[in-house]
């Protein structure tokens, strides 16, 4: 229980300084935005808000997962250095 606690403060961490150094107004999302206001005309919105949400969690994951691993490879790349200075 201990661990799901920390694992969802850390994932919020990340997700938290992901949220503040990625721009969201780029080109892409504008188009993405775009193409949302269109496809509203023409289905429930229970639906595009379900849409929403599957694209929002599926980035944040990929973020998620993108930061872990960059910090997997800072920690080897400092051990590396680590092990030369030795």
């Amino acid at each position: 229980m201990l661990n799901t606690k920390v694992d969802r403060l850390s994932n919020y961490s990340i997700i938290a300084r992901l949220d503040d150094a990625i721009p969201l107004n780029t080109e892409e999302w504008v188009k993405t935005e775009r193409l949302l206001n269109q496809v509203s005309e023409f289905v429930p919105m229970s639906m595009l808000n379900s849409l929403t949400e599957a694209i929002i969690a599926y980035a944040d994951d990929q973020a998620r997962r993108g930061y872990l691993l960059g910090q997997e490879d800072l920690v080897e790349e400092l051990k590396s250095k680590a092990t030369k200075i030795a």
